[in-house]
């Protein structure tokens, strides 16, 4: 091992405009984490990729290759991104995006976000589902460290890939002090007419991938409009794998009151949140799940599945239901909806729960991981 300074490189190939978790957390933790190290980082990140809040001393590198160019960027980074940038550094890498080719000097700590292909492959192409897995098994074997987004996470690296607990630490997400309540009548106004959102309404926020269980979600609410809910349901994200809005539109009475808004850019999100008198996220599985919090800081009753990481995250600020009952979906809606008091209730342990999580602190954490590992390399 090279005696000298080591680099940190985070690789953020990833890393795109329309955030999604992983676009988050490279962002937020690794952004925190450039500002604080006490190395040098070197943030590589496509060719269009938006700008990176990169630390003071942090050299932020572009490769040619775009987030268009899937094979290209997917080529330089199995097999040149670790023979260009990482001889002597610590590769700091999500999931099994590290590179297959890494010079034996160079630290590897992958960032685990959840085990999903292994426990909910149905959710994900085939191709995609094979890939990832080969990707896993090389990266079990060549890592140094691991990192995890919560003690969920944790639990199925040990169980799933066999990995040693105590080579796993754990970073918890957190989200943007962007996040906050908006009660401006003028901003909650202006939401409205431009995205023609009704003026009650339930949220979901997210993809639309199966694991994302917007299906029963629709149903739920559809049953929920039929024993005399007044209130719409607003979807918000993008198109995802297998998901077919006219078929999960068939045979709901009231479609009228579902509204698909699209992607809604970081800027709007505070005052969505703000805007809805229920965030249901009855997701099936989740790593994390950023999105709990985001509404818990804007003020947002939350409605979550009670499986994966989700009770971990939403703490005591969260009505919890099984997330393949479509009834016990309803029946949780109707609870928050029609009982005001247990509503503000959830808002309250809501804004307190949220101060458990901070960028910040898992920055540090992981500062303090990179220098111990180094420290040990070197005895």
């Amino acid at each position: 091992m090279d005696r000298g300074v080591m680099d940190v490189v985070i690789n953020a190939l990833q890393y795109k405009k329309n955030s999604s978790g992983i676009g988050i957390m490279l962002r937020e933790l690794f952004g925190a984490y450039s500002g604080l190290a006490r190395r040098r980082c070197r943030i590589v990140l496509p060719a269009d990729g938006p700008d990176f809040p990169a630390g003071p001393g942090a050299e932020v590198v572009r490769v040619p290759w775009s987030h268009g160019q899937g094979l290209g960027r997917m080529f330089f980074q199995t097999f040149q991104l670790g023979r260009r940038y990482c001889k002597g550094a610590v590769l700091l890498a999500t999931d099994s995006k590290a590179p297959l080719i890494l010079p034996p000097n160079c630290i590897l700590i992958p960032l685990v976000t959840d085990l999903a292909v292994y426990r909910l492959k149905e959710a994900y192409q085939l191709s995609r589902v094979v890939w990832w897995r080969l990707q896993y098994r090389y990266v079990c074997r060549r890592a140094d460290r691991f990192l995890a987004v919560s003690e969920f996470t944790k639990r199925e690296m040990v169980d799933i890939l066999h990995i040693p607990p105590e080579k796993i630490a754990v970073v918890p997400c957190a989200c943007s002090s962007e996040m906050r309540p908006v009660a401006d009548p003028a901003a909650l106004v202006g939401l409205r007419e431009k995205y023609r959102l009704p003026e009650r309404f339930v949220l979901f926020v997210g993809n639309f991938n199966p694991r994302k269980n917007l299906e029963r979600l629709i149903r739920a609410f559809d049953r929920a409009k039929g024993e005399g809910l007044i209130h719409h349901l607003v979807i918000a994200g993008e198109q995802g794998w297998k998901f077919d809005r006219t078929a999960a539109l068939r045979g709901i009475r009231h479609s009228r009151d579902i509204h698909f808004t699209g992607y809604v850019p970081d800027g709007d999100m505070p005052t969505l949140y703000s805007a809805a008198e229920l965030f249901a996220f009855p997701t099936l599985y989740e790593g994390f799940g950023i999105p709990v919090l985001e509404a818990q800081a804007c003020g947002t009753p939350v409605l979550t599945s009670n499986g994966s990481s989700l009770p971990e995250v939403g703490g005591e600020g969260a009505v919890y239901v099984d997330p393949y009952d479509t009834e016990g979906i309803c029946a949780g809606m109707r609870h928050v909806l029609d009982n005001p008091e247990i509503a503000q209730q959830l808002v309250q342990k809501g804004l307190a729960n949220v101060q458990r999580f901070s960028w910040q602190a898992s920055a540090e954490r992981l500062d303090e991981m990179i220098e111990t590992i180094i420290d040990r390399r070197r005895r």
